[in-house]
Parts: C-alpha cells; structure tokens; sequence
C-alpha cells in the first residue's frame, strides 16, 4: 500500500480534505515539474498549524501532519506537536486509524534508528491514540531526522509502516507561540 503525505486541518471535512488534495495534484501534473521549468524549489512543508481556543478562552496552537494512503484516502497516521509548560519539552500525539491491535502499541523509528515502543493510551472515532512529552535530546532527533516511520498492527495483517516526512519540522515548532 503506497502512503503520501498531505495535510489538511482537523476541522476540514474529509471531502474538501480530499478535494484539496486532488486539486492540488491535477494542478501539478498540468503545470508539470517545476524542476522541468528551471524554477526554484522551496524548502517543503508539511507541517500545518492550527490554533484553537480552550475551555479557559485561551489560545493553543499545534502543528500537525496526516499521511493518506492512495488511493484509498485512509488516514493511516495523524502526528501532532504541541508546547507544554516546559520551554525545552513537546507533547507528541500520533493517532492511528480504528482497527489496530492494541496491545503491541506502536513503535517510532527517526531515519532507521532502533524503534521506541508507545503504548496506545485512548481510542475515540478517530483511531486510537499513543502520547509522549519529548525533552530537548529527542526533539534534536527529530529536527535532524528526515523521515520518522511509525509502526503499528492491524487486526489480521502484518505490521503497518507509516512515513511521516521530518523535514520544516523545527521552523514550523518555531512557530508556535510561547
């Protein structure tokens, strides 16, 4: 099953979701290969901000990124970034779809390092769910990673491998507010 990366936010209804997404790849396949053109590229991003107000009328600001499968459109992994009160610590949240076995959790590896097991803590509508607060040496794997690939088990299948693209990490976590 081939995954891509796309992103789009929580609150989106899948179609338009969807609809993004295949606007935007009907858009490159007409204008073609900006490399084919001799444009420059920009640095990617696939990191999205969203903010939302809590219960305290208060502000929180998050960065996240989804990985589709194709065709199919299946959320295979939602991985998201968030402050604590610490300023050298990020809480981790990574969903994984409906559907997986819950007790072998799942494991993280950043660009082939040795696999870190999660256990999956909650599981809502949406998938079920590990968390983690990372410290200042795991964020500094993250930032220097290229591609961290999260592995869980689905009911009567082999384990699933989901790469989520690292790359605009550490500029778009400079982006969120203090």
């Amino acid at each position: 099953m081939r995954v891509v990366l796309f992103f789009c936010r929580i609150k989106m209804r899948m179609k338009m979701c969807i609809g993004r997404f295949l606007a935007a790849a009907a858009l490159s396949l007409f204008l073609g290969s900006p490399h084919a053109a001799g444009a420059a590229e920009a640095a990617p991003s696939f990191w999205n901000k969203v903010c939302d107000k809590g219960a305290d009328g208060k502000g929180a600001c998050a960065i996240e990124q989804f990985a589709l499968a194709m065709p199919q459109k299946t959320v295979m992994a939602h991985i998201r970034f968030a402050r604590t009160e610490k300023p050298d610590q990020m809480r981790m949240t990574l969903v994984a779809p409906l559907g997986v076995l819950l007790a072998p959790g799942l494991t993280l590896s950043v660009d082939g390092s040795p696999p870190i097991g999660l256990p999956f803590e909650r599981c809502s509508a949406q998938g079920c769910g590990v968390s983690a607060v990372l410290d200042k040496s795991a964020l500094t794997k993250f930032f220097q990673g290229k591609t961290l690939v999260v592995r869980y088990t689905v009911s009567g299948q082999a384990g699933v491998d989901v790469p989520i693209k690292l790359d605009g990490l550490a500029g778009a976590l400079q982006s969120l507010p203090n």
